[in-house]
């Protein structure tokens, strides 16, 4: 027995090391701006210039990437001056001949690149109902495009605009509508990412109960969605290229979310169905029937 114990520390030990390693690695390379964004106009409060909230999104986009323990990402300092070092145009990291070049330079899997195509905050003042007085609060507004792409390949897995907006009613100690409204949309991003990676899925089945494979640091999702389940059946082929376009896929079951754990979520499956693990899952009040891209990867590709 103590022999058997001796070996199993050491394997187990190895389980987590490979576990780890299984992490697919992200490169966040420094986000963009249109050049015909204007932040400062005379109602604006957004602090700072355009150039330092696209840094700040860049920095809060990896914090919560590297939150989800989804991913290893890289320091940003390091991809910071290879890219300044290298002089890689933004074409580069989408080319089948440069993006395995750069990706064996960083060591990434994945390339994630933005823009931001418009960025404001603003005080608003709001009549208060049946009262002379008004509140102040402040508002704001960003849009983004955000590109995933396979390091190995230079193809682009995922392609997404984003509009995201914030409100600051009684702002506390620390807080601002910039912080805010950059947290929500790296939030957005991280969820768009993990999906392009890790589509959602159904871990584990108890009865009436799943447990889906994302936290609350990832999925997006909060107490009360509606999820719609789906079987994921052959591939479906192009003729003339050969190219996988998707999967067929089969409306399985409805589930409502129960609870949202910082690593897994807990959702009620509504109605008689018959679920198991492995099955995809996405919020039954979006485009739910269509099949998933050829290009979405189920995990790490290696």
């Amino acid at each position: 027995m103590r022999l058997v114990r001796l070996l199993l520390i050491p394997a187990l030990a190895l389980t987590a090391q490979l576990a780890e390693a299984a992490r697919p690695t992200l490169a966040v390379l420094p986000f963009t701006v249109d050049k015909q964004v204007i932040m400062v106009t005379p109602d604006a409060i957004l602090k700072g210039t355009v150039e330092s909230q696209t840094s700040l999104l860049t920095d809060e986009l990896i914090h919560q990437l590297v939150a989800t323990r989804k991913f290893d990402v890289l320091e940003r300092q390091r991809v910071d001056d290879l890219v300044q070092e290298k002089e890689f145009e933004e074409s580069d990291y989408a080319s089948p001949d440069e993006a395995p070049k750069i990706a064996k330079l960083l060591g990434a899997d994945y390339f994630v690149l933005g823009r931001i195509d418009d960025i404001s905050a603003e005080s608003v003042s709001k009549a208060i109902p049946y009262s002379t007085q008004v509140s102040i609060q402040q508002e704001g507004h960003i849009k983004l495009y955000l590109r995933v792409i396979d390091a190995r390949t230079g193809r682009i897995v995922a392609a997404e605009k984003f509009s995201q907006e914030a409100v600051l009613r009684k702002p506390k100690k620390g807080e601002s509508i910039g912080s805010k409204l950059l947290s929500g949309a790296a939030a957005a991003m991280v969820s768009r990412i993990t999906d392009t990676v890790f589509p959602l899925r159904v871990a584990r089945v108890e009865g009436k109960v799943i447990y889906l494979n994302r936290g609350a640091e990832s999925s997006g999702l909060e107490k009360g969605d509606a999820l719609a389940v789906f079987s994921q059946g052959e591939a479906i082929i192009d003729t003339d290229t050969n190219e996988t376009l998707g999967h067929a896929e089969s409306d399985v079951a409805r589930a409502t979310i129960t609870e949202v754990l910082p690593r897994f979520v807990k959702a009620e499956i509504t109605g008689e169905a018959t679920v198991a693990t492995g099955m995809l899952v996405r919020k039954a009040d979006a485009e739910v029937a269509a099949p998933a891209a050829a290009d979405t990867p189920r995990g790490p590709r290696w």
